[in-house]
């Protein structure tokens, strides 16, 4: 199971939808869309739906057939968004399943929307309208959003990819947004890094060299005030489970070099995102926490791989080309290269946990047969690292 963010007006995240896979050889082995949906319904019971997504609403793509067996009930109402896919017949079954749920207190919303005979007929019961920007024209989205609008429907903008898209859509009144765009540089054009994003890529400078000594390390902390605070409160915190740590230099004696890279990339990374979407860093954080899990299945260097899983996402987070961010880095050759996207041993670590928070199935399967690598144990690191990410950032707004 992947899941893709869903962002408000303001890239606050508001939901994620849940991703299944299908096919004779997946995990979850569903050989049709009932059986993957049904399989998605299992895992957020098992695992549960706030777990899967942070505690926020989970989109759940529906066929007629899910629909009217009332299947989706066994999910909490202000848990789930109905995603009725497009192509669903609105028969009388279909209809009377759908006002059900809607009095039972669930929304429900209209993928991939098109005017149609079935559609028109869905309309009146749907709460929001899903959006394929890609296959919209411009004139076409602005109907829909003074359309959509006149009725009370919310507007979901679906496979947005650049910033002007998201500008357009923006002015036109559409309410949340999907897609990869907050994953790009909005910009190109930066001549430089501003003075305190360039102080704390000074200090991930210095953790990743060779010869520091924590004397050294100390030093560069310590220049940045706000750096130096957020380190040791992050490291005092209930998601790092360390002894009450007095100063940085008590920080830097109580943990290994290994561990002193990991934790230093991760506060720096979160301060650089600070005026960035929280699922901006969130993104980067279950990225870098998979990659060192598969790293360490696979005999790679885990903290090399956790390194790249942070840094894959920092040319959006600095509105800088990756090749300016890898120009303040002294990372390896094989870490430049994952990050170019080009092959190597790391990249492929990096490609596998973007397949998972995309959920592109086919990709992940055969860079995982080249590896060496089980799927359950791909998907498992995946889901632990959301866990585990979602503690570290909800650390980080309770201590703010």
């Amino acid at each position: 199971m992947a899941r893709q963010p869903i962002l408000d007006r303001e890239q606050n995240t508001y939901a994620y939808e849940l991703l299944f896979r299908s096919g004779p050889e997946s995990l979850f082995r569903a050989s049709d869309p009932d059986d993957a949906t049904r399989s998605t319904i299992d895992f957020s019971l098992l695992f549960g739906s706030a777990a899967l997504t942070s505690g926020l609403p989970a989109f759940i793509n529906c066929t007629g057939n899910i629909l009217r067996q009332d299947v989706i009930t066994l999910l909490p109402r202000e848990r789930v968004v109905i995603e009725i896919l497009e192509g669903v017949t609105a028969d009388a079954g279909t209809i009377a399943a759908c006002e059900r749920l809607r009095l039972a207190g669930y929304l429900i919303a209209l993928d991939d929307y098109v005017a149609t005979a079935d559609t028109l007929r869905l309309l009146p019961l749907a709460d929001i309208v899903k959006v394929d920007v890609l296959a919209t024209d411009a004139t076409r989205q602005a109907a829909l959003a003074t359309e959509m609008h006149q009725r009370g429907i919310k507007l979901v903008a679906e496979k947005v990819e650049t910033r002007a898209q998201f500008d357009f859509l923006l002015r036109l009144g559409y309410d949340y947004f999907q897609g990869y765009y907050f994953c790009k540089p909005q910009t190109l054009t930066m001549r430089d890094i501003p003075c305190a994003s360039l102080a704390y890529l000074q200090v991930l400078n210095v953790v990743h060299r060779d010869d520091y000594d924590t004397r050294q390390l100390e030093r560069a902390i310590v220049r940045e005030p706000s750096l130096c605070y957020r380190l040791l409160r992050y490291l005092n915190s209930a998601a790092f489970g360390l002894l009450p740590v007095r100063s940085i230099r008590h920080a830097l004696s109580l943990l290994g070099r290994r561990e002193i890279q990991k934790w230093v990339s991760i506060v720096v990374a979160i301060s650089l995102a600070e005026q960035r979407p929280a699922e901006l860093i969130a993104t980067a954080l279950t990225r870098a926490r998979t990659c060192e899990a598969l790293a360490q299945q696979c005999g790679e260097d885990s903290c090399a791989a956790f390194m790249v899983g942070v840094v894959s996402l920092m040319d959006a987070i600095l509105d800088r080309p990756m090749e300016g961010v890898l120009a303040q880095l002294p990372i390896t050759e094989d870490s430049k290269q994952a990050l170019r996207g080009e092959d190597s041993r790391v990249g492929a670590l990096l490609k596998l946990a973007v397949c998972c928070e995309r959920g592109e199935w086919e990709n992940l399967a055969a860079i995982a047969a080249v590896r060496g690598l089980a799927e359950e144990t791909i998907w498992e690191s995946y889901r632990e690292a959301c866990r585990w990410s979602s503690l570290v950032l909800q650390e980080n707004l309770k201590q703010e």
